[in-house]
């Protein structure tokens, strides 16, 4: 004897949820990539100690066995967040940017984590 409520229905059901929730997630994630700002092909990647910052969001890099220090701007619409970058000043935490230099010679930071 079978037992009530079991059989194709419920497993059609359970299928066709797992099928939802997957492409959903699928599209959710390629949209938020289509949303966030593309680093352009040519950057740089250095790593270093954050320095110095000012209170316009320009901070300075020192890598380690360079003389200089490296002044970067965040790119406009690039994810960094000012508060991390606060974070590795204090810490003296070592600090992975990629950057692309403007037509001016100012630093555009792409990334810095």
């Amino acid at each position: 004897m079978k037992a009530p409520g079991v059989g194709w229905p419920r497993l059609a059901a359970w299928l066709v949820v797992v099928l939802l929730v997957g492409v959903t997630t699928a599209a959710s994630l390629r949209a938020m990539r289509q949303l966030a700002p593309v680093a352009p092909p040519d950057v740089v990647r250095v790593e270093g100690l954050v320095v110095a910052m000012r209170p316009d969001g320009t901070f300075a890099l020192r890598e380690p066995g360079h003389g200089g220090w490296l002044w970067l701007r965040p790119a406009p619409g690039a994810g960094i967040s000012l508060a991390h970058l606060w974070r590795h000043l204090r810490e003296h935490a070592e600090t992975d940017v990629s950057y692309e230099v403007e037509r001016h010679g100012m630093a555009l930071a792409w990334i810095a984590d």
